[in-house]
């Protein structure tokens, strides 16, 4: 490898696990202080589908600007976005600064994750632009796992606000590397005329990448409705915001184990069958979870959850890059993003208003049954295949 490579590689990882630390370490402490705010069930549904809103309608046009830009400037944007979000918790102890952090903290992820997929898929050899996404998703998994674990030590020694705070400053620790990436535009004004032709949805007309929405938007739900309602059913069990981040951050550690073993997975087997195989397991997790109270059990569940939800992201990226023509690459992931989104947005809110007749536990069955529907028709779902080199 290269003496730049490395650099680069370095770069990413380093950078997106930091950004991650911070904003996944967030997140599972949103609903528990939203509780302790005396937010009801709906309400932090709300909340949690607040992250998502606007990055709903901005995915798209975020990704052509992304694409017109380059990466540099968005890059640095999210990371002050994220901060500010951070801070707004840190200095305002009710629920409007619940609301109003969530809605910087989604848009500084939504950009964040489009620079960073966008500098992955720029590269013009199949094998390297592989590579970094594998980069990328160990990094997210990396940060995801450190990041929920930090955090909820940190809550049980110092308070909801003092952690949020500490939070920001890991940001403020990476915005000097964010400057190291090029602010180069890669691409000629003609292609950049080229990419601004047609509807951005007159890409789903490929339909590997119909494919690849749909498999990343059922992995996002099984992702995210962990991430968002799990503590509130752990908490009902009584246990301790620590413990709760330690048995997410296993799940995150479990996803980052999986990305760094998915290369020589998929020598083995069929991506189709790591998919079907993903889901089918996702969906019997989540029905399994209320049915257990205990610490080791909640974990195991946890883990291997997280194994099946970690290796639908890379996958779903993976194909919609190499599907893309090259000069709509972020566009396309905006597109992706777009549907993740909704899926972000439509999950929380039905499954919090949900929660009134059905319980936490009923939430997890509902959730599971859903999952497990993806997986009722393959064909729609088995469809990768491995690109000729």
């Amino acid at each position: 490898m290269t003496k730049g490579r490395t650099i680069n590689k370095n770069l990413v990882f380093i950078c997106t696990a930091l950004f991650m630390v911070s904003i996944a370490g967030s997140r599972p402490l949103i609903p528990l202080y939203a509780d302790e705010l005396g937010a009801s069930y709906a309400e932090i549904g709300i909340i949690v589908a607040l992250f998502s809103f606007f990055p709903l309608f901005l995915s798209i046009q975020t990704g052509k600007m992304i694409d017109w830009v380059g990466v540099k400037g968005p890059l640095i944007a999210s990371v002050l976005l994220g901060i500010l979000s951070m801070v707004i918790l840190s200095i305002f102890h009710n629920l409007t600064g619940v609301y109003i952090s969530q809605i910087f903290a989604g848009l500084a992820q939504l950009v964040f994750v489009l620079s960073m997929q966008a500098y992955s898929g720029q590269f013009p050899k199949s094998k390297l632009r592989e590579y970094y996404i594998t980069v990328f998703s160990i990094a997210v998994a990396a940060g995801s796992f450190a990041g929920p674990l930090f955090s909820g030590f940190l809550t049980d020694s110092i308070g909801y606000s003092s952690a949020f705070l500490t939070l920001s400053f890991v940001l403020v620790g990476m915005l000097p590397l964010s400057l190291f990436f090029s602010g180069k535009k890669e691409m000629s004004m003609q292609v950049q005329d080229k990419r601004n032709e047609g509807n951005s949805f007159e890409l789903l007309r490929i339909p590997d990448l119909r494919k690849a929405v749909l498999v990343s938007s059922v992995g996002l739900l099984a992702k995210d409705t962990y991430i968002a309602f799990f503590p509130l059913l752990a908490a009902e069990n009584g246990l301790s915001p620590s413990t709760i981040g330690l048995i997410i951050a296993l799940n995150a550690g479990a996803g980052m184990l999986i990305r760094s073993l998915l290369p020589w997975v998929s020598q083995h087997l069929k991506r189709d069958v790591i998919i079907t195989i993903s889901i089918l397991v996702s969906g019997a997790m989540y029905m399994l979870n209320p049915l257990s109270n205990h610490v080791l059990w909640l974990s195991i569940l946890s883990i291997i959850l997280g194994f099946c939800t970690g290796i639908c992201q890379p996958l779903s990226i993976f194909a919609t890059i190499i599907t893309l023509p090259k000069e709509r690459v972020a566009e396309g992931l905006g597109l992706r993003l777009t549907f993740n989104k909704l899926t972000q947005i439509v999950g929380p809110l039905s499954l919090g208003s949900l929660s009134s007749a059905v319980g936490m536990p009923g939430i997890f069955y509902v959730c599971g049954a859903i999952i497990l529907m993806g997986s009722f028709h393959p064909d729609k779902l088995l469809f990768y295949r491995k690109e000729k080199m």
